[in-house]
């Protein structure tokens, strides 16, 4: 099947039984292997050679979770209002979205940056842990024209900026770059409360069926 993860259209399959192997005994370990975890949900049941940003995988996550296993997930909420238990049932994606504007260039005060896509997985994995800014740093091509730079000297360029521009370069690529929404309203059931509150549902149980796990 054919899902679209903003620019990128991706061909994935449907989780196998090795897939779940590969997942569950991953988690079993003493120190949880992030790339085997990322290889046995995403990375395997993808035919294209990508690499994803952390939304962009996790957004994949959801439409391979989705073809697998269904839609459908239900998830019991606590209204703080009146008190009320109550349980709802939604589509992944109408829970999980995203926004996203292509942008192959921000120009700010004299700097041109032209931007492409991330090359390398395992150096992207180590370094947006340690700092947020990798993830614009890690799809620069080239700055006024020279792409002959390290990732050191373009660490470098960003430390040196005045803090105005930077905070411009910053926004352009906040507002454009992948992002998932999944922020909804969520509706107490009881008919004299009603509260509607928002929810964010960044973890969401019943992902991974519990048998899994068993």
């Amino acid at each position: 099947m054919k899902i679209q993860v903003g620019n990128k259209s991706l061909t994935i399959r449907k989780w196998k039984g090795k897939d779940k192997k590969a997942f569950v005994g991953a988690l079993k370990k003493k120190e949880i292997n992030e790339s085997a975890v990322m290889d046995a949900l995403v990375y395997s049941c993808i035919e294209e050679n990508t690499v994803l940003s952390v939304d962009e995988f996790r957004y994949a996550l959801s439409r391979i979770r989705a073809y697998s296993l269904g839609e459908d997930i239900s998830i019991e909420f606590y209204c703080d209002d009146c008190g009320t238990v109550y349980t709802r049932t939604f589509q992944l994606k109408d829970i999980i979205t995203y926004v996203y504007e292509p942008l192959k260039e921000i120009k700010v005060d004299g700097y041109t940056i032209k931007l492409g896509e991330i090359k390398n997985r395992n150096v992207y994995s180590k370094l947006i842990a340690e700092d947020p800014l990798y993830d614009l740093i890690l799809r620069i091509e080239a700055v006024n024209g020279d792409d002959a730079f390290t990732l050191d000297s373009l660490m470098d360029m960003f430390d040196d900026m005045d803090v105005d521009v930077l905070t411009e370069i910053l926004e352009i690529w906040e507002d454009a770059k992948f992002k998932v929404n999944d922020i909804n309203i969520v509706k107490c059931t009881n008919e004299e409360c009603g509260k509607e509150t928002k929810f964010k549902f960044d973890e969401l149980p019943g992902f991974f069926p519990a048998s899994w796990f068993e």
